[in-house]
């Protein structure tokens, strides 16, 4: 391994560092990247014609396009005087921004060649030089927006799944009570505090984007100035950390107030005085059950996004302090309200689980905006969102 050069990127305040290294190097940093992270080891679906001319060209020492990599890691001297060594000490916290496809192809044409048998072929493949370049320094926003740059035109990653590979660290990693878990986990009683590692990237893009529904990447790179916002914001906070503890901490004020509330359908038809039936199962019986959805986390995080830009907030921090001064006077009228809410919904909507998203969403704006009739009440902010609800879809 040589360090070639070194230089700082002044768009994303990190140091690049280029080096020339053996594929048998490679083979072995690509192979503690795959196996530390689960969602970097997913292949994604390419041209085979493609790949099967890089196979040949790289047993042939065809110079291909350096690898990019990324290190994310706060107790790096920034001088970088060994950067040798820090590649050694912390290759298990590596990630691929770019180059994903051609490291499967590098691992399959070895695979090969071992099972050939043929030893001076595979001596002389594991000697080929190859260049990466390594990002130093880089918060997360920062190694989004090159993960974005450097892969715009080539094998589509969708943007979820890049945001999964950067912080797939926090997976099973309890800090405040909060504990992400994997789909394949899907227990049946899961603790207050576990949410689902997919449906809390969901809500955090809906942060970043601004935007209730999944967001994509050219929605992203057409507004590069929101992330650019969000790149310096997050330069003195973790915003994923924050975009959590805000809602994990709504959530858990909610169900202290909610006088252990659960849906009865006796109570349900003497509140509504049978004249709103349900069409079915109610969207779910109780506070915990309602408001952990996928669909709540998204328009929370569109909700305070949008509330950002309005410079209701700096930052999603900023909201964490009023989540306690919620108020929800009467539980019964309330909930009963929110779930007959959203069983018109239902039976409204053309795609239910968008329409829900954007219920909530203006629930979490009313809630928080210090303009609206809603603010800090409940009740109140549900009775407005679905006349904003209604006036958007009608």
């Amino acid at each position: 391994m040589q360090l070639i050069n070194k230089l700082f990127d002044q768009r994303i305040n990190a140091h690049n560092l280029l080096f020339e290294i053996s594929i048998d190097e490679y083979l072995q940093i690509s192979h503690a990247i795959l196996n530390k992270n689960e969602f970097q080891r997913r292949r994604v679906k390419s041209s085979s014609t493609v790949y099967n001319l890089l196979r040949k060209d790289l047993e042939i020492g065809c110079i291909i396009p350096p690898l990019v990599l990324a290190l994310s890691d706060d107790s790096i001297d920034s001088s970088l005087e060994d950067p040798e060594k820090i590649l050694e000490q912390k290759t298990d916290r590596l990630i691929i921004l770019d180059g994903l496809q051609r490291t499967y192809t590098i691992r399959d044409v070895f695979n090969e060649i071992t099972n050939s048998g043929d030893g001076e072929r595979l001596d002389s493949f594991k000697k080929i030089k190859i260049r990466i370049e390594i990002y130093i320094g880089i918060n997360k926003l920062g190694i989004l927006y090159r993960m974005l740059t450097l892969n715009t035109g080539q094998t589509a990653m969708s943007m979820r799944h890049q945001i999964e590979i950067l912080y797939s660290d926090y997976l099973d990693v309890e800090f405040e009570g909060i504990t992400l878990i994997l789909e394949a986990e899907n227990r049946a009683n899961k603790k207050f505090g576990e949410y689902k590692f997919k449906e809390v990237i969901e809500g955090f893009t809906s942060y970043l984007d601004r935007n209730y529904l999944p967001m994509n990447r050219n929605d992203l790179l057409e507004n590069i100035e929101s992330l650019e916002k969000l790149s310096n914001m997050n330069q003195e906070s973790d915003i994923f950390k924050d975009y959590l503890r805000a809602f994990h901490g709504f959530l858990k004020h909610l169900v202290n107030i909610s006088n252990d509330w659960q849906f009865n359908s006796d109570v349900y038809e003497q509140i509504t005085g049978g004249t709103k039936p349900l069409s079915g199962q109610p969207f779910a019986s109780s506070p915990e059950k309602i408001f952990a959805k996928s669909q709540v986390m998204t328009g929370f995080g569109s909700a305070i996004g949008k509330l950002v830009d309005f410079e209701d907030f700096s930052n999603i921090g900023d909201v964490i302090p009023l989540i306690s001064k919620v108020k929800l006077d009467k539980s019964d009228e309330t909930y009963i309200k929110l779930i007959s809410m959203l069983d018109q919904i239902k039976t409204m909507a053309k795609k239910i689980g968008n329409d829900q998203r954007l219920f909530f969403h203006f629930i979490f704006r009313s809630l928080f905006d210090k303009k609206s009739d809603g603010y800090l009440n409940l009740d109140k902010a549900i009775s407005e969102a679905f006349t904003d609800y209604l006036r958007k879809t009608s």
